[in-house]
């Protein structure tokens, strides 16, 4: 069997990117707030610095072969240039503070949007920074001295859990596009992805019936909730003898308890719905329908259970246990 040179070369590049993500964690570990500094700001020279590199010593070999002072001068003066303009690129990134926030949680499938804080403590204009994430499109912005800026980054969404957007790339050009700076900080930051919700499929009852929707208790004698037609086994002294007497047909009252109205969706009763995902997009669905209802209900999980209650901050920590559900990670 032959080994493709296509194979070999993708595992080496991996193996490189792979000593070079570990190194850089070392080098830059994750941090809530970053000075960027001669620690973590990386200089090399750009495309055109590289050819602006090979001009300058093309004339340096000229005009040592000629013996020309002309070319030699102007070879060093380019030279000094060069030089300066590392300096001055370096001082575009040196002096900013990067920081961030956790981002609003979102639904799979919705972009997730980062606050990221810039700020200047150098009293110095920096100019053309570029800005992206691993895999977003990058923003350009330009910082006033002693100015602070909050730039929303957006990152799609694909699965559920907890979402850390990578690293930071922060790099700039300025002023001569020969040289690039550049700088790749892992903030501290994370956003919770919500299980995307699923279709509204009628889940198990707690009594083993799987009728009628999701119920986790048996019926009530308190309230009267309505009518429901008559089914056999039914106890006869619910039938509602009067609306069979006026012609409609056998029907049964039903009552409710005030137990009743607080509902339980209970990761058992949802076993013959598929797989892990599927289920968890189920109950999603169910949370939301119960909030939409303004219903109290709770939430059972193998890892925890939520007692039942109503409002945003109820249904965003039960859509937060769906969501990392099988993570490590704590619910926060």
């Amino acid at each position: 069997m032959t080994v493709s040179s296509q194979a070999i070369g993708g595992g080496i590049r991996s193996r490189i990117q792979g000593r070079f993500q570990r190194w850089l964690v070392r080098r830059v570990p994750p941090v809530r707030e970053a000075l960027l500094s001669q620690r973590n700001i990386f200089i090399f020279p750009s495309a055109a610095g590289l050819v602006f590199l090979f001009m300058l010593l093309t004339l340096l070999l000229t005009g040592i072969n000629y013996e020309n002072n002309l070319v030699l001068a102007l070879t060093f003066l380019l030279g000094g240039m060069f030089v300066i303009s590392v300096l001055h690129t370096f001082a575009n990134l040196s002096g900013l503070v990067l920081s961030g926030a956790q981002a609003p949680s979102v639904f799979v499938g919705q972009r997730a949007c980062f606050q990221l804080r810039i700020r200047d403590t150098q009293q110095r204009v920096h100019d053309d920074l570029r800005i992206v994430w691993d895999d977003a499109e990058p923003t350009i912005v330009r910082m006033q001295a002693n100015a602070q800026l909050d730039l929303p980054l957006y990152i799609s969404t694909h699965q559920r859990g907890p979402m850390r957007p990578g690293r930071l790339r922060i790099d700039t050009r300025y002023p001569t596009g020969l040289i690039r700076a550049w700088c790749r900080i892992a903030l501290d930051t994370r956003c919770v992805v919500f299980p995307s919700p699923g279709p509204l499929t009628p889940l198990q009852r707690a009594d083993g019936s799987g009728d009628d929707g999701l119920l986790t208790e048996q019926e009530g004698t308190d309230d009267f909730s309505g009518f429901r037609t008559y089914r056999e086994g039914d106890p006869l002294r619910h039938v509602a003898w009067k609306t069979l007497a006026r012609g409609q047909p056998l029907q049964l009252r039903e009552y409710i308890s005030q137990a009743d109205r607080q509902q339980w969706l209970d990761w058992d009763h949802t076993a013959t719905l598929g797989d892990t995902e599927h289920r968890l997009s189920v109950l999603c669905r169910w949370v939301l329908e119960f909030e939409r209802d303004g219903s109290e209900y709770g939430l059972r999980m193998p890892a925890e259970s939520i007692a039942p209650g109503r409002g945003d901050g109820h249904r965003d920590r039960c859509l937060t246990a769906l969501a990392l559900f099988g993570y490590s990670e704590p619910v926060a």
